[in-house]
């Protein structure tokens, strides 16, 4: 059985990962981590050793995705074997979206998906109108992750970035492009670049804690400075 935890929310499918393990430990199941190149070897281990899979056991991995391509059969292969058997379990946390997954049809899917809030408030980043994005960003405050509106925001302007420079983000549907391109009018490309730069110095200022202030005043402060 292979299982697939995936979303945008990373901060939520990341806790449920995390979570699951616990779960599984307080079960009594021995939690064991593994690689992408061990995969393929679950199957050899099944056949020479028998015994083992009759202990509760489970297996978690992450980020597959990247290593799912065409030269790279084997682990596809994997997958596929993987799936169809009912004393094996396996657990991938991917840190993408669904529609991102390369192999969509393997496995049972789990997806955290952000609230539709959170897309009103990257809708609103644009110059001129700071007073919206600062008014909606202090509702979301209150019910979101500060961490995951953080992420969204730097995944946002980079994603702009991209379509004002001329090249089309990854694995984003027409749709979505379009209506980058739309917002991406209202940003010279060099306020764009600085308002990233001032979000990876936010990023930095965080994992070293030196940052005096939270992640919502630091946004608080590029919005006026940007916006």
């Amino acid at each position: 059985m292979l299982t697939i935890i995936c979303g945008e929310d990373t901060i939520s499918s990341r806790n449920y990962f995390i979570s699951l393990k616990k779960n599984y430990s307080g079960k009594g199941f021995e939690i064991r981590d593994i690689k992408f190149n061990e995969i393929v070897e679950i199957t050899r281990w099944l056949a020479d050793s028998p015994s083992l899979f009759s202990q509760k056991k489970i297996f978690f991995t992450e980020r597959l995705n990247k290593y799912i391509r065409k030269e790279n059969q084997k682990l596809t292969d994997g997958l596929q074997k993987i799936e169809k058997m009912k004393d094996v379990e396996l657990v991938d946390w991917e840190e993408i979206s669904r529609w991102e997954l390369k192999q969509k049809k393997i496995g049972l899917v789990k997806e955290f998906k952000p609230s539709q809030t959170i897309f009103k408030l990257l809708d609103s980043l644009y110059p001129g109108n700071r007073i919206s994005f600062v008014s909606m960003l202090d509702k979301l405050a209150k019910d979101l992750d500060e961490n995951f509106i953080f992420l969204m925001l730097v995944k946002y302007v980079r994603n702009l970035i991209l379509v004002k420079d001329g090249a089309n983000p990854p694995s984003m549907q027409s749709w979505q492009v379009y209506k980058l391109k739309s917002q991406a009018k209202y940003w010279k490309i060099e306020n764009l670049v600085n308002f990233y730069e001032a979000l990876f110095k936010i990023e930095v200022g965080i994992k070293t804690s030196s940052n005096p202030f939270s992640i919502k005043e630091s946004i608080d402060i590029l919005a006026c400075h940007f916006l």
